[in-house]
């Protein structure tokens, strides 16, 4: 192409290329114009390049992805280019697969807690619990990145970072405009399969309704343009503090609902997932939030993270396959010549009683260690066979004290030495059961990359709050998966734990609370941004 356009710069603004061989594209780089080769191999300038972008976009959107034929036809008179698509098994043209995106406000970015040491999934975020309690059926990674990006400040702040990259796109308080003008991020620079949109909640003061649902509708539209699926999330419900009841606010945001609706029904691939259904208290005058649901009249404590994980949790089992066991054989042991993605834990199902305890009683699964970190409690270990044949449970039984007690299932060695190079990808998991308590603080995995000084956690607890805030007394089965750690000095030394927090005698605690813990796993994976097509931007 470049022999052909004689490397044209600014001094042949305008000149066409002398020949060009049919359906050859030249583009002169001083003012973008675009030429096409004719039968005749004469140049025809294109002046509506735009919109043959655009569909460009949504032909390789949609359906080369899913196999489709994709063909470009110039006619040789009028230089009119015609992009179509023929065949394939795409289903309509739309995208199938787990990776989720996230875009919005604070109500998308809280579900990761993080600083300069750390990248979590937060116990208040209901992202999180959607992933416990479907076992991993979506796939939405977040990696550490500290790097400060343009719009992407969160609170606005200029030169603030979310110390964070990867499927969740939330930003706290941004502007429908400001979120759109974000929205390429997850159509380019990653894949995603599906995407899940929030907007709208910081205009409603500001914007009419009609300003702020026709902005979520554009949004809606880009990506189905692009055959990725969407799932539409209303205006949240805020307490009477935040808007007072009979204040316009509610009005335009029930008007947005109720067309958010309607813009749903009538598009392929395109959902409402109505999430005051489990966040909203409908009994009084005004539509709130359910008591304890949350700090501040908007964003979710524990308690309205679990209720609303669950429910989308639920809403997506009607959309997306069941996830499959991450551990799935006791044999299944990482070696670097021969199974370089294999656990790292050398008892997997938690097998035998020759484990040890640090200030505990009981048994203890082999090269495991249960240790009660602080607090006056009791913490006792068994065993417990499990009734899927997956091995067994370490189960970790805790009576309450007169201050919050800790306690830790971790490896028998607190640190793991590896000999790992730099840029290789680790995660952590493990299954857990946990019973019924009304002052449960937290059920924690981490992993703490200590040469590195970077930390990775599933549940972390609620940061917002001293001390944090209580989950619900309900019982819990799921999977804790913490983000993928990237190796950041070679020869890295790891710790692998679960924390369990309850709450105290002077508080009302009483009675046991009882953790049974699985299928534990630390292993390297697959670089999460290879896995979403990442490109940074």
């Amino acid at each position: 192409m470049a022999d052909r356009y004689q490397h044209r710069r600014k001094t042949t603004s305008g000149v066409a290329p002398t020949t060009l061989l049919v359906g050859e594209f030249a583009t002169n780089l001083a003012d973008g114009q675009v030429w096409v080769g004719q039968a005749d191999g004469s140049p025809q300038p294109l002046t509506e390049m735009a919109a043959v972008a655009a569909g460009m976009r949504a032909i390789i959107g949609a359906t080369i992805a899913q196999g489709s034929n994709v063909s470009l036809d110039v006619n040789p008179t009028t230089g009119v280019v015609t992009i179509s698509a023929a065949g394939g098994g795409g289903g309509g043209g739309f995208r199938r697969g787990v990776r989720l995106g996230f875009i919005g406000t604070s109500l998308i970015q809280n579900n990761i807690q993080s600083s300069s040491s750390q990248v979590s999934h937060s116990s208040r975020g209901w992202i999180s619990w959607a992933r416990f309690f479907s076992r991993g059926r979506f796939f939405t990674p977040v990696w550490y990145d500290p790097s400060v990006y343009t719009g992407w400040e969160p609170g606005q702040v200029e030169g603030a970072t979310r110390y964070f990259r990867g499927l969740n796109a939330g930003v706290s308080g941004q502007t429908i405009v400001q979120i759109a003008a974000r929205k390429e991020f997850l159509a380019a620079a990653v894949d995603c399969d599906m995407i899940v949109i929030d907007g709208g909640t910081n205009d409603i003061a500001t914007l009419t309704a009609t300003e702020i649902q026709d902005a979520r509708e554009a949004m809606a539209e880009y990506y189905l343009g692009l055959g990725i699926p969407v799932v539409l999330l209303p205006i949240l419900a805020r307490s009477i503090a935040q808007w007072p009841g009979g204040d316009v606010k509610r009005q335009k945001a029930a008007w947005i609902n109720q067309r958010s609706r309607d813009f749903c029904k009538g598009r392929e691939a395109c959902w409402l997932y109505d999430w005051n259904g489990a966040w909203a208290d409908l009994t009084g005058s005004y539509v709130v939030p359910k008591a304890g649901y949350s700090n501040d009249g908007l964003h979710k404590a524990p308690p309205g993270g679990v209720a609303v994980g669950e429910d989308f949790a639920n809403f997506l089992a009607d959309i997306l396959p069941p996830a499959q066991p991450r551990v799935w054989a006791q044999d299944d042991q990482y070696s670097a010549a021969n199974n370089p993605f294999g656990n790292l834990l050398s008892n997997p199902f938690c097998l035998g009683t020759g484990g040890s305890v640090t200030g505990a009683t009981g048994t203890v699964a082999n090269n495991m260690r249960i240790e009660l970190v602080s607090g006056g409690g009791a913490v006792v270990g068994s065993k417990e066979a499990r009734a899927d044949g997956r091995g067994e449970y370490q189960v970790i039984t805790i009576t309450p004290g007169s201050t919050d007690t800790t306690a830790r299932f971790r490896t028998a060695n607190a640190d793991m030495a590896t000999t790992f190079p730099v840029d290789t990808w680790l995660q952590a998991s493990c299954e857990v059961e946990i019973s019924a308590h009304a002052y449960i603080r937290g059920v924690t995995l981490t992993l703490w990359d200590v040469t590195g000084g970077v930390t990775v956690s599933d549940m972390s607890p609620d940061q917002y709050t001293t001390p944090a805030v209580r989950w619900p007394n309900r019982t819990y089965k799921g999977l804790l998966e913490t983000p993928a750690i990237r190796v950041s000095t070679a020869n890295p030394t790891f710790r692998w734990r679960v924390d369990i927090v309850l709450g105290n005698t002077t508080e009302g605690a009483s009675g046991d609370l009882v953790v049974k813990i699985g299928a534990v796993e630390f292993r390297p994976v697959e670089d999460p941004r290879a896995l979403v097509g990442y490109t940074a931007g």
